[in-house]
């Protein structure tokens, strides 16, 4: 199903969302856009050539896993020793997420429910929310969604995927929940369809990198213990930025605690990349090293999701790449990786 939508058609839809109080998007920040609950329509970025002029990023900093995998959320209250779980789940519209991000979210999807025992606050998250993508026409520099799978114009994990195109956007509905949202507007003509069909072309064609897939988890299976991770991670700081604005990583810390007399049980995003992280209750720590630690987030991006799902984790969003402090690039250490594993006959 596949529709046209007018630059004002589209306002019209996203100030219904406004009115209804759900609509987030990305929205001006300081040199970036962000995630935000919009009150107008004015606020909302919808373009990567908008942000450009106002010197914001191409995609938003914060990944849209934050609306099926918040950053930090109350699992649930002790009311005595009873569980009770806390507020209800509300109905949001995502608007603007790329295709990259969409991505990700079949990822998260994948991972916390179709992978032996589901998440039900990840499942009800993404059941409650709907997901229109905006497709990338002119990638970033730091993007390379192609060499791991993705695509510019993919719409894998939305509901919905917009094409800008003169005068508007094509609109296609991937789910139920998108062809339900597009009821009504006018079919797309076969003019407009070819011409976001260049557009992906022509986006496609700024993607240079290639990244042989099946070779880079072949010298991973045998690089457990290679030399390559210790200079891989001479400038790494450990912040864990990297992490924590990946829009597939999934590690969490759950604690309790107590909060103005009321005991709650929450969750929090940790990180591969801190000491604490992999240190057992002994106090024996397997990953004391920073390379040790490097080599994990590599590891599981490239070779442990692929033992465990059949597709890597990565991306290819490039925020990693974009936050880094000590300039750390993932697809550099792909390439030495790869060279390495060449001149060693792995």
């Amino acid at each position: 199903m596949k529709v046209f939508l007018k630059n004002e058609d589209l306002k019209k839809l996203l100030a219904r969302f406004v009115q209804e109080g759900r609509l987030f998007a990305p929205v001006r920040r300081c040199g970036y856009s962000g995630w935000d609950r919009v009150s107008s329509v004015d606020e909302v970025v919808l373009s990567r050539e908008q942000a450009i002029l106002q010197g914001e990023e191409v995609n938003t900093r914060e990944p849209a896993k934050i609306f099926v995998f918040p950053r930090s959320e109350t699992l649930f209250e002790f009311e005595g020793e009873e569980a009770v779980e806390t507020g209800e789940i509300p109905e949001l519209v995502v608007f603007g997420l790329r295709p990259c991000d969409g991505r990700a979210m079949a990822f998260l999807e994948r991972f916390f429910v179709g992978n032996g025992p589901e998440d039900p606050r990840v499942r009800q998250r993404r059941e409650k929310v709907t997901l229109i993508g905006v497709a990338c026409n002119s990638p970033a520099d730091s993007c390379f969604c192609t060499a791991v799978g993705g695509g510019p114009h993919e719409n894998k994990g939305l509901d919905v995927l917009l094409r800008e195109v003169a005068g508007g956007f094509l609109g296609e509905a991937v789910t139920s929940k998108g062809e339900e949202l597009l009821t009504g507007f006018p079919e797309a003509t076969a003019q407009q369809d070819a011409e976001a069909e260049k557009l992906k072309a022509n986006a496609e064609a700024t993607l240079a990198l290639k990244i042989d897939l099946n070779r880079l988890k072949a010298a991973l299976d045998n690089g457990f213990a290679s030399p390559i991770w210790e200079r891989l991670t001479l400038e790494c700081v450990n912040c864990g930025a990297c992490t924590f604005l990946c829009p597939t990583c999934h590690c969490f810390d759950v604690f309790d605690e107590t909060v103005r007399g009321r005991k709650r049980r929450s969750r929090i995003w940790d990180s591969c990349q801190f000491t604490l992280y992999s240190q057992h209750a002994s106090g024996h720590n397997p990953r004391l090293n920073p390379a040790a630690r490097y080599r994990n987030r590599v590891m599981d991006k490239f070779k442990y999701t692929v033992d465990m799902l059949g597709e890597v984790s990565c991306v290819g969003c490039g925020r990693c790449v974009r936050v880094c402090p000590a300039g750390i690039d993932i697809r550099v250490a792909v390439a030495e990786i790869l060279k390495e594993a060449a001149q060693d006959g792995r």
